[in-house]
């Protein structure tokens, strides 16, 4: 048996709201521990890596481990309808191969969606990646530095040292640069040895940065024309995580 309510419908809808801007569907691996989501876009990009813990649901039950694989978009556009009264019921009706989603306020509404079969991508164990280097930000930082940059070019470079975080996008005869220097109170943390620097696409990470609205921080790891891995930490409630490849420049 699986049920879980939830009373923060804002904790899934602001997830998913990023996670189906990379992918469109997934399995979702149910267990006593939490629900889990570690999915490659079709393009092999990007990454999703999201955990809600137990912790973050007014009851959770669950009494063995299940794989079920999901259509997120459906899902988002029912939690969208969301009132902000509304807590939202989480099941598992195993004999109709279901899903079941519930928003119970004022009234109650529920929706069913079939479990389909996922095509499965060769994952890569995410813990293989060693990051170096990293930094915990204000998101609306970044998030004005990729806006910024979009203007001018489809690719942002982070630089990072042990007294600053650099963002910058260049064009034909054009650049947009945000600098923020350690001890700024917008940004937490850096970790860094000696200066790093590599790009990534701005498309994806203005996806990303849908799930701005999860947390008031976001941590970011990379190496020099290494991948990126952006996090979101909501503590002892969930995290959402992406793992996106460096754009390599000839």
């Amino acid at each position: 048996m699986f049920k879980a309510v939830l009373d923060d419908v804002g904790l899934l809808r602001e997830s998913f709201n990023a996670i189906a801007e990379i992918v469109d569907e997934g399995t979702f691996n149910i267990k006593k521990d939490g629900i889990s989501l570690v999915c490659p876009d079709r393009a092999v990009i990007a990454v999703v890596d999201f955990l809600i813990l137990p912790t973050a649901f007014e009851s959770y039950t669950c009494d063995k481990d299940i794989e079920v694989g999901l259509n997120i978009l459906k899902i988002l556009q029912f939690i969208k309808k969301a009132k902000p009264e509304d807590k939202l019921i989480l099941s598992l009706d195993e004999n109709e191969d279901r899903f079941e989603l519930t928003l119970e306020g004022k009234t109650t509404r529920q929706f069913a969606i079939p479990i389909i079969s996922v095509a499965k991508q060769e994952m890569q164990d995410l813990s293989r990646f060693k990051f170096e280097n990293s930094a915990e930000l204000d998101p609306s930082i970044l998030k004005e530095g990729i806006e910024n940059g979009a203007l001018i070019s489809d690719g942002i470079s982070i630089k990072l040292s042990k007294d600053s975080l650099v963002l910058r996008s260049e064009g034909d005869s054009s650049y947009t640069q945000i600098k923020i220097d350690a001890g700024n109170p917008q940004l937490y943390s850096i970790n860094c040895k000696e200066e790093v620097i590599a790009r990534y696409s701005i498309e994806y990470l203005s996806k990303m940065l849908k799930a701005s609205r999860l947390s008031e921080n976001v941590k970011i790891e990379f190496n020099k024309d290494y991948p990126l891995h952006l996090e979101y930490v909501i503590k002892d409630r969930a995290k959402l995580g992406f793992i996106l490849a460096p754009r390599i420049e000839e």
